[in-house]
């Protein structure tokens, strides 16, 4: 061997010595960090299943979406009072967010109905599924009261350094004359539907006028107690006052806002009962003809079962000329009869046949839905409703959105019946 070579091979024992050094110890810091970062993923999945399953008990969990749901059921409410108030103190302008901010909390409130009616009905859902469920209806909910609040105290603030209050209190009164007018107009149109339809049809109208005029009654009293406190300048200590009275007629247009809504249905169920009337009279004679040729003893024995349904519908539903009429009752009897009918008679129809029933039995049963999920929500608006009723009737009310939307007619169909049971049960639970 050369001897200056021995230099040059006692580097390169050393370059290699180092470079096999450097790639041992990169190897175990690659080594290091994947199982660093597998361990963490494990304890993360596992603090995760404890956050999931360790913080409340499923009841726990349940029973705070529901204190949730009607807290913001009701703050919703609340906060459309607080903003035809701030409409009317501060102009639409000032009131752009806060009027988005409670249609979004409208729409988490969907939501979380939605989400509260897919946990209850869906029996088989997996415990850690239901808990998620109810963790999101939480968060939404809180999140919907936390902005609501947001923008009420912030109101709440621009109203002690209002000075506008002689101008709030005018629009107010013009806006409490207005409805005097309006309800006068609804007491004479409730006085021609009492000549021609029962009590029981035109109940819901008689209360909501009279706690109209009364919250109209109490509206005035304190318009009439805070004028004398009103300085056309400076600062006015009656914002308080002006708010109630503010409510008030918000509560007055709503009832009153009720009462055209009966109105209404009572005239189109009124047109409702003769179409059904009509349509049924032709299902009774393919009914027939389909009991002639039942497969079976048993599909003849509920085409049977379902005829006699439509028939004491129909018979329940005639009223001689001069008689006081139900139409919203006639029409919620031939509807469940023409369901059964349908049910009796749907393995005999073909296709073209049920889209035919389908849209012959639409409308009708879409008037039934519209007056039922009417009374859920008059029943649920006077407070104390609980969390099922509620989410019954926002089921009831997205059911009906799914009807007049579906372009199949049979499945809109279905989608408006399922609207209807939705609100009985709404009804049902509110009243009880």
């Amino acid at each position: 061997m050369v001897p200056h070579a021995l230099p040059l091979l006692a580097v390169t024992d050393v370059t290699e010595l180092v470079r096999g050094t450097t790639i041992a110890v990169a190897a175990i810091v690659v080594l290091v960090l994947a199982l660093g970062a597998g361990a963490f993923v494990v304890l993360f999945r596992r603090g995760g299943d404890r956050g999931i399953r360790g913080t409340a008990s499923q009841t726990g969990l349940d029973s705070r979406a529901a204190a949730l749901l009607v807290a913001l059921d009701d703050r919703v409410r609340e906060a459309e009072n607080e903003v035809g108030f701030a409409e009317a103190q501060f102009g639409v302008a000032s009131t752009r967010d806060f009027d988005s901010a409670l249609n979004d909390a409208r729409e988490q409130l969907t939501e979380a109905f939605r989400l509260g009616q897919q946990r209850d009905t869906e029996a088989s859902t997996a415990d850690r599924v239901r808990r998620s469920l109810s963790l999101q209806m939480i968060a939404l909910c809180e999140k919907a009261v936390a902005t609501l609040d947001h923008f009420d105290t912030e109101f709440t603030q621009r109203r002690r350094t209002e000075v506008g209050a002689a101008e709030t209190a005018n629009t107010l009164r013009s806006r409490l004359q207005a409805l005097r007018d309006r309800q006068s107009a609804l007491e004479e149109r409730r006085s021609e539907a009492a000549e021609r339809y029962v009590a029981a049809a035109i109940e819901s109208m008689v209360r909501q006028l009279s706690q109209a005029s009364e919250s109209l009654r109490e509206a005035e009293q304190q318009l009439d107690a805070a004028s004398p406190e009103i300085s056309p300048t400076g600062v006015n200590a009656v914002a308080d006052v002006l708010r109630a009275v503010a409510v008030q007629l918000h509560r007055a247009d709503q009832l009153l806002s009720a009462v055209e809504r009966s109105l209404e249905e009572l005239s189109a169920a009124d047109a409702a009962v003769e179409r059904m009337r009509h349509s049924s009279t032709s299902d009774l004679r393919e009914a027939h003809s389909a009991l002639d040729s039942a497969p079976d003893p048993a599909t003849g024995a509920q085409i049977v079962a379902a005829i006699a349904a439509v028939k004491g519908a129909l018979s329940a539903a005639t009223v001689n000329a001069g008689d006081l009429r139900n139409p919203l009752g006639q029409l919620a009897a031939i509807s469940d009869a023409s369901t059964q009918l349908d049910g009796a008679l749907a393995s005999a129809r073909n296709q073209q046949q049920r889209f035919d029933h389908a849209r012959a039995a639409y409308e009708g049963t879409l008037v039934a839905a519209r007056s039922q999920i009417s009374v859920a929500r008059e029943l649920v608006g006077r407070g104390g409703a609980s969390a099922r009723a509620r989410t019954r009737l926002a089921e009831a009310e997205r059911q009906l959105v799914i009807a007049e939307a579906e372009t199949d007619p049979v499945e809109a169909l279905d989608a408006i019946r399922r609207s209807v049971t939705h609100a009985r049960d709404a009804d049902a639970l509110a009243r009880y």
